[in-house]
C-alpha cells in the first residue's frame, strides 16, 4: 500500500515559516532532501494556543479566511477572523478523498492534534471529519505538557502563567531564542497576532511591542501557547483530543541527557545547545511539591530526561488523561506493515536535543538530519 498525499510542516513555538527569518530554515534540510509526496511548510502563530494555530493552519490548507469560531473569539475576547489564505491554499479539494500527513514539531504536535479534533467536529460547516488527516508526525512534540513553562513563570497548581511576572515570562522566552538563532528576531519577526489587535508598526522595537502584548489579557489567560504547554493544558487536551481508530500515529522522541554518578536527576549532554543547558537543568530537577495534575502515582522524576525543553516522558505518546492506545517502539527497520493505525508508535532519536532535529543541528548531524527527514517522509508515502 502507498499514498501520494501531501506532508504539512507545522513549527512549534516562537517558530517562523518561509523566508520569515531570511536564509535561516526552521525546517532545517527537511524540504530540501528528496521526497516521494508533496511537502509543505505552515506559518502559525509562534506564541497561538493550539486552537487558534489550529485555526490558521486549517485555512493555509484550504485556502480560505482564518476563522477562530464566534463562540470562541466571543469568550477570549479576540476577532472572530485572521489571514485571508484564499486562492492560496497548499492543497486543492482537501477531503477525505485527498487527505494530508501533518508533521508537527514541539508545539505544532498539539496544534496538528488539535486540527483533527476540529475537523471531527466540522468546526468551520464544510462538512469535514477526522479522515481529512491521514496521520500525524509528533517530532519533539510536547503531548503531555512540558514542566518547562513553570520556569518561565506558570503556576504550578493552574498552569496559568502568574501576572505579578508582568513581560517576564515571555522576554525569556525570547531571549533564550535570540541566542539560540543568532538574533535575528529584534529585525523582522513576526508573532501574528493580529485577531488580538497587536501589529507590530514599522521601526517598533521588539521590546516595545513584547511590553505591550504583556500588558494584554492575552498571556494571562488559557488561549496561549504556555497554557498549551502546561501540564495542566495537556491534560484538558488529551481528555478532549481523540486517536481515531483509522489514523497513523508517530513520535519521534528526542533526548540529549544522562545521569551522573550518585545521582537520579538528569544532567545535559556537552553537545546540547548551549541555549539550551539551563532549561535541561531546570527540567531534569524539577520536582512538585503536589502533583499538579491528577494522576494516579505521578512521580516528578518521570519528567526529568529530556532534549532541553520537553521530557521525553511527555513526548512518547499522550499517556496523563483520555484513551490513547499504545502502539510499537519502531526503528528505520520496522516493517510498515507492522505499523497499524489508531494506535502512537513512537521512536528514539538519542543524543539529539529539541533544536538539532529541525532548526539548528550540530555540525555532525546535518547528515543525520537529511537521513531522519527522508526516512519519515518514505514511511508516510508507504502507509
Amino acid at each position: 500500500m502507498s499514498n501520494k498525499y501531501p506532508v504539512i510542516l507545522v513549527h512549534g513555538i516562537l517558530g517562523f515559516g518561509p523566508k520569515e527569518l531570511g536564509r535561516l530554515n526552521y525546517w532545517g534540510s527537511a524540504l530540501r532532501v528528496p521526497s516521494p509526496v508533496e511537502r509543505h511548510e505552515a506559518s502559525v502563530g509562534p506564541l497561538s494556543s493550539a486552537h487558534d494555530a489550529a485555526c490558521e493552519l486549517a485555512a493555509q490548507i484550504k485556502g480560505t479566511k482564518v476563522d477562530y469560531g464566534v463562540q470562541h473569539a466571543n469568550d477570549e475576547q479576540h476577532n472572530r477572523y485572521g489571514y485571508d489564505f484564499t486562492h492560496n491554499g497548499f492543497v486543492k479539494d482537501w477531503s477525505e478523498d485527498n487527505p494530508v500527513h501533518l508533521v508537527g514539531h514541539s508545539l505544532g504536535s498539539q496544534t496538528i492534534r488539535c486540527l483533527q479534533n476540529l475537523l471531527e467536529e466540522d468546526y468551520w460547516g464544510w462538512g469535514s471529519n477526522h479522515k481529512w488527516v491521514s496521520s500525524i508526525s509528533t517530532v519533539s512534540g510536547v503531548l503531555n505538557g512540558s514542566t518547562l513553562v513553570y520556569f518561565f513563570g506558570a503556576d504550578e497548581k493552574t498552569g496559568i502563567l502568574k501576572k505579578n511576572s508582568i513581560a517576564t515570562p515571555l522576554m525569556r522566552m525570547i531571549e533564550i531564542f535570540c541566542s539560540a538563532t543568532g538574533g535575528f528576531l529584534d529585525k523582522i519577526y513576526n508573532f501574528d497576532l493580529d485577531h488580538w489587535g497587536f501589529v507590530r508598526p514599522k521601526g517598533e522595537s521588539l521590546s516595545a511591542y513584547l511590553d505591550r502584548v504583556a500588558k494584554s489579557n492575552f498571556l494571562w489567560g488559557k488561549d496561549n501557547a504556555a497554557y498549551t504547554l502546561s501540564l495542566q493544558g495537556a491534560y484538558a487536551d488529551n481528555a478532549a483530543w481523540k486517536t481515531f481508530p483509522d489514523t497513523y500515529y508517530f513520535s519521534y522522541v528526542t533526548e540529549q541527557t544522562g545521569k551522573i554518578l550518585f545521582s537520579e536527576n538528569y544532567y545535559p549532554d556537552l553537545l546540547m545547545n548551549p541555549a539550551l543547558l539551563a532549561l535541561s537543568i531546570y527540567i531534569g530537577y524539577k520536582n512538585f511539591d503536589t502533583p499538579p495534575i491528577p494522576v494516579m502515582n505521578f512521580s516528578s522524576s518521570d519528567w526529568w530526561e529530556n532534549d532541553g525543553a520537553v521530557s521525553t516522558y511527555s513526548q512518547m505518546y499522550p499517556r496523563t488523561n483520555g484513551s490513547h492506545p499504545v502502539g510499537l517502539e519502531f526503528d528505520e527497520n520496522t516493517p510498515v506493515n507492522h505499523l497499524t493505525s489508531g494506535a502512537w508508535h513512537y521512536k528514539w532519536e538519542r543524543n539529539v536535543d529539541h533544536l538539532d532535529i529541525c532548526i539548528l543541528p550540530q555540525k555532525g548531524q546535518i547528515d543525520w538530519q537529511r537521513r531522519f527527514y527522508q526516512g519519515l517522509f518514505n514511511r508516510l508515502a508507504a502507509l
